[in-house]
């Protein structure tokens, strides 16, 4: 991936766990392969398409960095997995969330640009799903204060940083105490 520019998507599929839980898993097999063969349809030659486990795909698409272009295909795969399937006696409708990175730009050895485009994923999902977003340094910096602060949490009762306060709640017009209201604060020195 370090000499030339390649563009890394995953795929994660959105609501499929329903159709596992509520078809059972030879339905959710079935699925699978009907999402395989319509990613594969879009597919052009020399692009790389697998499946990762569970629900997810990779997309290893090598000499595409032009974003216009990745994101009108993220576009239409995400349509193109929309639409209805028919399973057994079943029709479902999934949808698709999509992570992108690029390399040189995203990072150069290949754990980078998938763990970039891991992140984009993750924003994509976080923003309602059914959507696709490229990586970029915010996301990264995003990532870690989410984990730093995970970290500090987890660290706070050891370091006594929490403190367990009653709030009254008052009614206005009698000024009276109706409820109490426990509050768990968090004294992070920062």
């Amino acid at each position: 991936l370090a000499k030339r520019s390649c563009a890394v998507m995953l795929l994660d599929l959105d609501r499929f766990k329903e159709v596992n839980d509520t078809l059972g898993h030879p339905a959710g097999d079935e699925l699978l392969r009907q999402v395989a063969e319509r990613i594969g349809r879009v597919a052009e030659k020399g692009w790389e398409v697998g499946r990762l486990g569970g629900d997810e795909f990779q997309l290893l698409l090598p000499d595409l960095d032009d974003r216009g272009r990745l994101g009108d295909l993220a576009k239409k795969i995400i349509s193109i997995i929309s639409q209805p399937y028919s399973i057994g006696d079943s029709r479902c409708i999934i949808g698709a969330s999509i992570g992108v990175a690029v390399a040189p730009y995203d990072g150069i050895e290949p754990a980078e640009i998938v763990g970039a485009a891991d992140l984009a994923l993750y924003a994509a999902k976080a923003g309602g799903r059914g959507q696709f977003r490229f990586y970029s340094a915010e996301l990264q910096e995003q990532e870690e204060r989410r984990r730093k602060l995970e970290v500090d949490l987890r660290e706070a009762l050891s370091r006594d940083q929490m403190r367990l306060v009653y709030q009254p709640i008052i009614e206005t017009e009698t000024n009276k105490v109706v409820a109490m209201e426990a509050q768990l604060r968090w004294e992070h020195p920062d």
